[in-house]
C-alpha cells in the first residue's frame, strides 16, 4: 500500500552526479550495508546510484513544401499592425516639417510621422493599439496641446521588444 512508505526508517535522497559505477548505496555509518543489516541496525541510505543512462530524445520535423513556402512568405512580408495615431497638423509641406521638428524636440520618445496626402501633408504622432488610449493621451496632454488634433485610424509601428 502507498501509505506504508511513509513510515519507513530508510530514506533515500537522489544523487546529483551519476558516475558510471555499479549500483551502490552510500552509508552514513562506517561499514557496509550487509554488515549493518546483519547487526539488525537501521541504516540511513543517503543516495542510490543508478546504472542505466538514457540518451536524450531526438525527433525530426518535416514540413510539406507548400506549407513551408507560405510560412516563409508570411515572415518576409509581415502584415502591418492596425491601430490609431493622433493627427496634430494637416497642411503645407514647410509648415508640416516645422511642426514635426517642434514635436520631436518637445517629445523625443514619442513616434512622429510626416505623411503625404496629396496635395497636403499630415503630421501624426504616437502608436496606439486602441482609440481609448489615443484619446486619453490627447486629453491628458501626453503629446502636447494642439488646436485641431484628432485621433485617426492608421497602421502603426510594431512595439519594440526588450
Amino acid at each position: 500500500m502507498w501509505w506504508k512508505g511513509l513510515f519507513r526508517t530508510e530514506k533515500t535522497v537522489p544523487c546529483l552526479e551519476t558516475p558510471a559505477a555499479e549500483p551502490a548505496a552510500v552509508m552514513l555509518e562506517s561499514g557496509t550495508a550487509n554488515a549493518a543489516q546483519a547487526e539488525g541496525d537501521t541504516t540511513l541510505v543517503l543516495w542510490h546510484v543508478p546504472t542505466e543512462r538514457h540518451a536524450p530524445a531526438t525527433f525530426e520535423w518535416t514540413l510539406p513544401e507548400g506549407l513551408a513556402h507560405l510560412d516563409s512568405l508570411d515572415k518576409a512580408d509581415p502584415k502591418p499592425l492596425q491601430g490609431y495615431r493622433i493627427q496634430i497638423y494637416f497642411g503645407e509641406l514647410q509648415e508640416a516639417r516645422a511642426v514635426r521638428a517642434a514635436f520631436r524636440r518637445d517629445h523625443p520618445n514619442v513616434a512622429c510621422q510626416l505623411l503625404p496626402i496629396t496635395p497636403n501633408y499630415a503630421v501624426t504622432v504616437g502608436n496606439f493599439r486602441d482609440m481609448w488610449s489615443a484619446q486619453r493621451a490627447l486629453r491628458d496632454g501626453e503629446v502636447g496641446t494642439w488646436k485641431h488634433a484628432l485621433v485617426i485610424p492608421s497602421t502603426i509601428d510594431l512595439p519594440t521588444l526588450h
